[in-house]
């Protein structure tokens, strides 16, 4: 993890706009957005369109970047033959050579893998106060569309060995909780992933796999306004976590980020489950799992985020869902998994 800090791009907004029109024939103002380990801009056109320029990590291979590039394509087309096109995801623009993926050098002759992608109208979900019932069945269905459009889709890169992908948490967490530097802390992970130890991991191989969007976190979700008084789920962005790994775990994740800071956090959840089911059915074996998946995944995030933070101490993006996670986790611990597995059900 500290060559992928260290190697991260640090354009200038300028910088970003002469690669904007340069490279993707796109003149326009660039304004910085936050990234965990590459460099996003938002470029906006005299005409007030917007665009999301994104500069890779020097250490990215190309092959993910295509990967995902190919994944959103094949949902805006439309190509899935379990479901119709999926709204909200970006579109993928072309360089002035015709690719989708352009080379800009950097300082210090380092290269960076660039590319330009449609901006997806409305907010962050996490913006959205409160999260009511409808809109996190909307959440739910609309990932549950999502992976049914994923379904017929692979790619090489996605077969990859990632730190957040769900199928390794234990190996992830077990290695990293001694960056943790609260003890109290450390041993409320140590139970959730001696509970995964024994319930979960050995059942793992036996769920349907897929190519995921693995990272719907309450910034990656954008939301519009349906009516006056009802947001629904407009998209989502940042396609950079995808992976190859069991289906179930998108849900897991979605589920993770929206209990975040909830009065009732395994009511929320349930709404989720319940919409994810009607854009695509769970299972009774991928149900039975799918409270400690949860939970897991709270917990790679503290301990990544325990190491990050100790690379990158001055990077307050790193730590935006540090706290929420930590509430979380003390809570869920006192939820007896048979509970939330009946409640899921249900």
């Amino acid at each position: 993890m500290t060559s992928w800090v260290n190697q991260a791009p640090k354009f200038s907004e300028k910088a970003a706009e002469e690669i904007a029109e340069n490279t993707f024939d796109m003149k326009g103002s660039a304004d910085p957005l936050p990234s965990e380990r590459d460099q996003n801009f938002r470029i906006t056109t005299d005409r007030g369109d917007r665009y999301v320029l994104k500069v890779a990590n020097a250490l990215e291979d190309e092959s993910v970047l295509a990967c995902q590039n190919e994944a959103m394509m094949h949902i805006t087309a439309g190509k899935s033959k379990f479901t119709p096109q999926v709204a909200g995801c970006p579109q993928v623009c072309r360089a002035r050579n015709g690719e989708t993926i352009a080379s800009v050098p950097g300082a210090g002759g380092v290269s960076y893998l660039t590319r330009l992608l449609s901006w997806v109208p409305g907010k962050p979900m996490a913006d959205a106060k409160p999260l009511s019932a409808g809109l996190a069945r909307n959440l739910g269905f609309f990932f549950g569309q999502l992976d049914r459009a994923l379904a017929d889709f692979d790619h090489p890169a996605a077969h990859r060995d990632f730190y957040w992908d769900l199928q390794k948490a234990e190996g992830v967490v077990h290695e990293k909780r001694e960056h943790i530097a609260d003890k109290d802390r450390r041993e409320l992970v140590g139970y959730f992933l001696d509970r995964y130890a024994e319930q979960v991991s050995g059942r793992l191989d036996n769920l349907p796999t897929g190519v995921i969007h693995n990272d719907g976190n309450d910034y990656n979700v954008m939301v519009t306004l349906r009516d006056r008084w009802n947001l629904q789920i407009e998209g989502v962005i940042d396609f950079g976590d995808m992976v190859h790994t069991q289906v179930i775990n998108e849900l897991a994740i979605a589920c993770a980020y929206a209990m975040m800071g909830k009065a009732d956090p395994i009511g929320t959840a349930r709404h989720i489950v319940a919409g994810y089911h009607r854009g695509r059915p769970i299972s009774e074996e991928e149900l039975a799992v799918l409270f400690d998946l949860i939970c897991m995944r709270l917990c790679v995030s503290v301990c990544n985020c325990a190491q990050q933070s100790q690379l990158e101490p001055e990077n307050e993006y790193l730590r935006i869902s540090e706290k929420s996670a930590w509430d979380l986790l003390v809570r869920l611990r006192d939820v007896h998994p048979r509970y939330a597995a009946y409640a899921f059900r249900e």
